[in-house]
């Protein structure tokens, strides 16, 4: 034990310079600790058909081991784990979370009932639910303001690399060691990122880039951070369109597969492929590229607003398209277009919300934000384009979940209002200031 205090002291020291190699190493690690969450959260969905095997397990059980079985302890964990990442040592935590939910995805190889899965599947859910406030923390004062958004839009690339490389991991580890060796495969690369971030990462000072007077601010309970997101113009239609955004995102992507498959007659693994290539990847490169516009063209509160509300805009039709238009090729291209510009809000608007909060309200608040975009967006999502496409049905439509799946994507219109109409309370509040600043 001693011999490891003294190897993290030597490496802390030879590697944590406050400039900005440090700084992109940090952003690097900790997007690959946010990719192994999204890994170990999603491999489990490609080998529920070798697991339902072995333990007979009906498809009733394996949604509920794939879906509430996990999202009802990450709900429950989030804000407690937020709340957490203000008071504590936010980099230790993270280890601590890490090296949790990898070890229980080990766990899981070994399970040998059902019990057992729903044990493990749980227990990595609530582990993981204090991932992401405690990563959007410690880049709050890794990085300033101006940078936050760039920031998050590469960190926010991370579920969407995760899913990838969680299908073609677990594909090609359950084809040479079974379903069992692949989740032991699994676990490796978060063990892995914890011991790096053990050893070379230093907690930084918490409120380094706001003022004094935030800085000093003491952590306030949960209460408090919500009666702030709602009685701040600003952070509330924000949180509001993001999670808008969200309920639209998780309902269209989660229903293309079965349109695929329902409608142009593709075949399993064909529509999986698809799905992946026109949502997940796309995916990935509009937080990219959201980034890069936020750092090419400034970190303003109103700018990232606009990007925010034009990006969702844009999306709106071209989900409707991709889902009316009729035709595989342009329903793909319509889709893939909608994946890139869909996703271009994430980055730029945590980046917002955790602008405005003081450093010790950090954590709670985006583990709110969190929980409302996964829990209300998966909850509501997928349940909104079955339920409209069955009343749809019931009418006599012909074309009833491609209709379903377009209606729910030009709801992307609404959410575009909302972070529009934040924009504008933005505007007017820094005019205010101005124009007090200039009467002193």
């Amino acid at each position: 034990m001693q011999g490891l205090k003294n190897m993290r002291a030597a490496v802390l020291t030879s590697t944590t310079p406050s400039g900005k190699a440090y700084r992109l190493y940090v952003l690097w690690l900790l997007f690959f600790v946010y990719v192994i969450h999204h890994l170990d959260r999603n491999i489990l969905l490609l080998l529920q058909e070798p697991i339902g095997k072995e333990f007979g397990l009906s498809d009733s059980k394996l949604g509920m081991l794939t879906g509430v079985v996990y999202a009802l302890p990450f709900a429950l964990a989030g804000i407690p784990f937020g709340a957490l990442a203000d008071r504590v040592a936010r980099t230790r935590l993270v280890v601590i979370l890490v090296v949790i939910w990898s070890g229980f995805t080990a766990i899981t190889g070994l399970a040998r009932s059902f019990t057992g899965l729903v044990v493990a599947r749980a227990a990595i859910g609530a582990a993981e639910a204090g991932a992401p406030p405690s990563i959007m923390s410690i880049l709050s004062d890794t990085f300033p303001a101006k940078s936050r958004a760039s920031v998050l839009s590469i960190v926010f690339m991370g579920p969407f690399i995760g899913l990838l490389a969680g299908s073609i991991l677990g594909g090609a580890a359950a084809a040479a060691f079974g379903w069992r060796g692949a989740m032991f495969i699994a676990a490796v690369p978060g063990l892995l990122a914890g011991l790096l971030i053990l050893l070379t990462v230093r907690e930084p000072t918490r409120g380094i880039f706001d003022s004094d007077a935030s800085r000093k601010m003491p952590a306030p309970p949960i209460g408090e951070v919500v009666n702030f997101a709602v009685s701040h113009v600003r952070v509330r239609d924000t949180i509001l369109a993001m999670v808008l955004a969200s309920i639209v995102s998780i309902g269209v992507a989660s229903w293309i597969p079965v349109l695929l498959i329902r409608v142009y007659a593709l075949p399993l693994a064909k529509a999986g492929l698809f799905t992946a290539l026109i949502a997940g990847l796309p995916g990935a490169l509009g937080s990219l590229c959201a980034g890069w516009i936020a750092a090419r063209f400034g970190g303003r509160d109103d700018q990232l607003l606009r990007l925010c509300g034009t990006a969702v805009g844009m999306a709106a039709p071209l989900g409707f398209f991709g889902a009316w238009v009729g035709s595989l090729p342009l329903a793909i291209v319509g889709f893939t277009l909608w994946g890139f510009a869909n996703t271009m809000f994430v980055g730029p608007g945590h980046s917002l919300y955790l602008n405005a909060a003081a450093p010790r309200m950090r954590g709670t608040l985006s583990a709110v934000v969190v929980i409302l975009c996964n829990l209300v967006g998966a909850g509501l999502g997928p349940l909104l384009v079955g339920s409209i496409s069955d009343v749809l049905h019931a009418a006599g439509d012909a074309r009833p979940l491609p209709h379903s799946i377009g209606l729910l994507a030009l709801a992307g219109l609404v959410s575009s209002v909302l972070f529009l109409r934040a924009r504008a309370a933005s505007i007017r509040y820094f005019t205010s200031v101005t124009t007090a600043n200039r009467l002193k």
